[in-house]
């Protein structure tokens, strides 16, 4: 039985890091455990990041990237620097800062973002051409909280930011949607889950709205964490066009489960069961109603 558990999970572990692979689905974007790779490209996560001469903060600066710039890594530094407790590689990188000419240097890992998500430019498109970045700014290790900021730019330019605390450490990665959905003032929903692929690591998914005025706010947020075999306690929150959604509202079901294993069958040996229902008054997300 132990086995089979394994293998499930292998295979779920496996579903969820091939769905990166999946260029046709904009709307959604994931990280990566492997950390930053030779010849992918990423985006610059804060305004005028500095472009450096040598992979060290006393080297020459030859420019500041915009927010969103678009980099190639050429190779990963042996150096690395600690900021807030997150300690990310330095980067050689090329890039055309504000589309002019090819340069090349360091650019610390931090500044740049670990999922994103741009809306298609194109016309009727809602928050067309805006690019949606998400990182990690920092890590306590007391309390296992990382800090995560989630940032929309348009043209090299911020539009807003929000950042948040979230359960996690610098080995999780982001799972990151945008959705349209039909809430009144807000533009976009925003999905965040940072989460570790494994039994026993707790995560949180972020439910953040984007306002009329460019304002992200986060509006909720629901956890999940299982023990393949002994436990699950989930939470999932379901919008106005999932499969029993409703409208103006986040319908967040939970779930906790207790298991056994009685030869070679797995046995729930305890189940709660709730539903929590929030409504969107145009501003803030308020709790309705619980049942139980």
């Amino acid at each position: 039985m132990r086995i089979k558990l394994i293998l499930f999970f292998v295979s779920l572990i496996g579903t969820v890091l091939n769905a990166q692979d999946d260029p046709s689905n904009w709307m959604h974007s994931d990280g990566t455990l492997e950390g930053f790779a030779a010849g992918a490209q990423y985006y610059t996560f804060v305004t005028d990041a500095n472009l450096r001469e040598q992979p060290n903060t006393q080297a020459k600066v030859l420019a500041k990237l915009p927010i969103a710039t678009q980099v190639t890594v050429e190779a990963i530094a042996n150096d690395s620097l600690e900021l807030r407790g997150i300690k990310m590689p330095w980067l050689k990188v090329s890039c055309k800062p504000g589309g002019g000419a090819k340069v090349t240097g360091y650019v610390w890992g931090g500044f740049m973002a670990l999922a994103s998500i741009q809306t298609p430019d194109e016309e009727y498109m809602t928050n067309r051409g805006v690019l949606y970045l998400t990182g990690v700014s920092a890590y306590n290790a007391d309390k296992h909280e990382i800090a995560v900021q989630v940032r929309a730019a348009l043209q090299g330019k911020e539009l807003s930011k929000v950042e948040f605390t979230t359960a996690g450490d610098p080995s999780y990665y982001p799972s990151f949607d945008v959705r349209f959905e039909p809430f009144k003032n807000a533009s976009v929903v925003l999905m965040v889950n940072y989460y570790y692929p494994a039994c026993g690591y707790p995560s949180g998914n972020n439910i953040l709205f984007m306002l009329g005025n460019n304002q992200l706010v986060k509006v909720l947020e629901t956890s999940s964490i299982s023990d393949g075999g002994v436990f699950y306690a989930s939470e999932e929150a379901l919008l106005p066009t999932d499969r029993g959604g409703i409208g103006d509202h986040v319908v967040v079901v939970k779930d906790h489960s207790e298991f056994e294993e009685k030869g070679d069958d797995l046995v729930r040996t305890k189940q709660t069961y709730g539903i929590v229902l929030y409504k969107w008054t145009g501003t803030k997300l308020v709790k309705a109603k619980e049942m139980k």
